[in-house]
């Protein structure tokens, strides 16, 4: 299966469904044609801006982690 890259916008959504609508993983995977594995690096990203600090090793996904 090839990678498909992602916008930041559509990275932010996703992982906006599953922390502030309370929508299963597997459920936002399902309807956006997307991997557990992506969206779950997706959540905790955006979890750990929120919480102010930004997961070293792994790419940024909104303009203030950049």
């Amino acid at each position: 299966m090839m990678r498909k890259s992602c916008s930041n916008e559509f990275k932010l959504k996703a992982a906006s469904m599953v922390l502030d609508e309370d929508q299963p993983i597997l459920d936002v995977c399902a309807s956006l044609d997307i991997g557990p594995t992506a969206l779950r690096r997706w959540v905790e990203q955006l979890g750990e801006k929120r919480g102010g600090s930004i997961l070293t090793g792994t790419k940024a996904i909104t303009a203030e982690q950049k």
